[in-house]
C-alpha cells in the first residue's frame, strides 16, 4: 500500500500556534497528521539538502 504524505506548516485553530506535520492522504476524504518536533523537521531539511546536492 502506498500512501502520499506532504510536509505542511499550519496554525492550530485551537491554540493559534504554528505547527509542522506530515499530512497523509488516506482516502479522498480522510487525512492523518503526524506532528513533527522541531528537531525532526531540521533533520528533514538536512536530508533534502543532501538529496538535492547529490542529484546535481
Amino acid at each position: 500500500m502506498e500512501v502520499k504524505g506532504y510536509i505542511v506548516e499550519k496554525v492550530s485553530q485551537k491554540t493559534g500556534k504554528p505547527y509542522i506535520a506530515i499530512e497523509f492522504k488516506l482516502t479522498d476524504t480522510i487525512t492523518k497528521l503526524a506532528f513533527l518536533s522541531q528537531a525532526e523537521y531540521e533533520l528533514y531539511k538536512l536530508y533534502l539538502q543532501k538529496f538535492n546536492n547529490s542529484s546535481k
